[in-house]
């Protein structure tokens, strides 16, 4: 797979009729933006797709987490003590992607002992359940997410875990490998080509307004 920056250099070579100027008034950096904003828009609109089949398969069909297989990049982060809440909590250096019912964070695990997985407890009601001693006694672990930062449950908190998410574009490295699925690359090219065409035609034609004027 191509990274962020090669599939930008691809769509500067087609808007420049196969050769790269370094005379050129388009900036690479702003191709690259338009580039993760198209992956990430792709996407949402899957997802949303992925979701509206599910109600028309069985129950073995696909889910919407399957469908996005290709997108998901892995992280291992070691936990750290926050003093006030007194939680163990996770910084992220990479971002899910803001996906209906957090789809974004596929799992988080134990490192140390991948059978141990973490459920997602939304954080506006993560006081009013862990106050509640069925919950406490339950021994229920889970995580939930402020910022960028996940908190662990007291019950078995991890000292390092594995993380899996469909990472949004803008926390990837420019030289990182982009997760896409075939024929995406392809799809976003065409769509930030056709993007620049319209801000091109856009332009001239504020330019003829004006010399006829």
């Amino acid at each position: 797979m191509a990274t962020r920056k090669q599939i930008a250099e691809r769509i500067l070579r087609v808007l420049q009729g196969g050769a790269v100027s370094i005379d050129s008034d388009i900036d690479i950096r702003e191709i690259m933006l338009h580039v993760d904003s198209e992956r990430d828009s792709l996407i949402q609109d899957k997802l949303i797709q992925s979701y509206k089949n599910i109600a028309k398969v069985a129950i073995q069909g696909q889910t919407a987490h399957t469908v996005l297989g290709n997108y998901v990049s892995e992280a291992t982060y070691s936990t750290s003590r926050d003093s006030t809440r007194e939680q163990e909590y996770i910084t992220l250096t990479h971002f899910p992607v803001d996906l209906p019912d957090g789809a974004g964070v596929l799992f988080i695990k134990d490192a140390n002992d991948l059978s141990v997985s973490y459920g997602r407890l939304a954080s506006g009601v993560e006081s009013m359940y862990s106050s509640l001693p069925s919950f406490t006694a339950s021994l229920k672990t889970y995580y939930t997410m402020i910022g960028n930062r996940i908190y662990f449950s007291d019950n078995n908190p991890p000292s390092k875990v594995l993380m899996g998410l469909i990472a949004a574009s803008s926390s990837l490295g420019d030289l990182d490998v982009y997760p896409l699925s075939p024929g995406d690359e392809s799809v976003i090219i065409k769509s930030v080509v056709e993007l620049y065409d319209l801000m091109s035609a856009a332009k001239k034609d504020f330019i003829n307004d004006n010399i006829d004027e």
